[in-house]
Formats: C-alpha cells, sequence, structure tokens
C-alpha cells in the first residue's frame, strides 16, 4: 500500500446527531449511525509495478483493465470492528474477462442484481498484507453499490469478513487519513 493509493469516501450529513467522541488510543470517532467507515484503494497494487512508459490501460473506476496484465473490478471488503466501528475496504478483485464483460454488461441494468464475480483480491490490505491467492466471491447485495466480497474456502480471508478484529489495531495504519477531514458532517 502507498499512501497515494488510499483515500477515505465521503460521507453524508448526519441529520443533525452529535458526533460521538474520538477513541482515545486511535484518535478516530465511529459514525454515530452507525455506518462503517470507508478506506477506498485508488488503483490495484500492480499498478505500481509497472514502468509507466509501458502501462497501457483502459476504463476506470469501477472497471480496469491492464492491457498484458489483467482485469480489475471495484469490491467491497467489508470488515467487522470491535466497540461499534467497522470498515469498508474499497479494494480491486481480479477477474477474468467473461467476468469482466458480463459485469461490464449489467451494470446498470436490472441484470445487476444476479451479477455472482469470483477473483482475487488486488490489493495489500493492512494490517493483513497480501492475501493469499485465493479465489474470492463477490455478490450484489444492493443495486446502487459495487459487489460485496461474501465469502472464499481460505481461513485467512474468510476471518478477515467474519472475524471480529480489534478496531486500534485495524484503523491504525489508516489513522491519519481517517483524522485527516472530518468524516460527518453537523
Amino acid at each position: 500500500m502507498t499512501k497515494s493509493n488510499v483515500s477515505r469516501t465521503s460521507r453524508a450529513k448526519t441529520g443533525g446527531k452529535t458526533p460521538l467522541q474520538p477513541c482515545t488510543c486511535c484518535g478516530i470517532a465511529p459514525d454515530p449511525q452507525g455506518r462503517p467507515l470507508s478506506v477506498t484503494f485508488e488503483q490495484p497494487d500492480v499498478i505500481f509495478d509497472i514502468v509507466p512508459e509501458l502501462l497501457d490501460t483502459w476504463g476506470g473506476d469501477p472497471f480496469l483493465a491492464i492491457k498484458n496484465v489483467g482485469f480489475f473490478i471495484r469490491v467491497i471488503l467489508p470488515v467487522r470492528l470491535t466497540d461499534g466501528y467497522a470498515v469498508d475496504f474499497g479494494t480491486w478483485l481480479e477477474v477474468d474477462n467473461e467476468d469482466f464483460r458480463a459485469a461490464w454488461q449489467s451494470w446498470n441494468f436490472p441484470e445487476y442484481k444476479d451479477l455472482v464475480l469470483e477473483g482475487y483480491l488486488a490489493n495489500k490490505i493492512a494490517p493483513w498484507g497480501a492475501t493469499p491467492h485465493e479465489m474470492v466471491k463477490a455478490i450484489v447485495r444492493d443495486m446502487d453499490q459495487v459487489p460485496i466480497v461474501d465469502s472464499c474456502h481460505d481461513p485467512d480471508i474468510a476471518g478477515m469478513m467474519t472475524n471480529i478484529w480489534p478496531h486500534a489495531e485495524v484503523l491504525k495504519p489508516y489513522a491519519e487519513l481517517l483524522r485527516a477531514e472530518s468524516p460527518f458532517e453537523t
């Protein structure tokens, strides 16, 4: 992960609720409405290993094709945390060209609700680092959102989604980003 590869998704107005106090150990306040914090990876990590002169891409967020490398689609990896926190990682999923084409063709149509993607997580996510090269499945839960990583047979990746992690440990690598701007409008 490079600092320039991660950003924070902005939040909507909280409807007049008072923001919760920041945690004394990490300095980050949970969302008063219980929504997850959002950390977004701008690009798949592989893009930083390619010499700029050789980099040939098509598309952007949520679809990115890198010539001679692969096809990538934006997904959300939800992680539950302690003390009322949660984080949604906006990461990239490397998929085969058939899944890429199916997603592209159904994205803005009713068929999108039935989209199922299989692929490999394409970002190192702190504090776990590089994930095992194991197939994950992403499904559509909400027609207005990108697919959600739903399952994986690998116990390490499955544990990222099913276990409850110490919030300070998971949020620490992103603390500066999460504190850089107020996540809530009051």
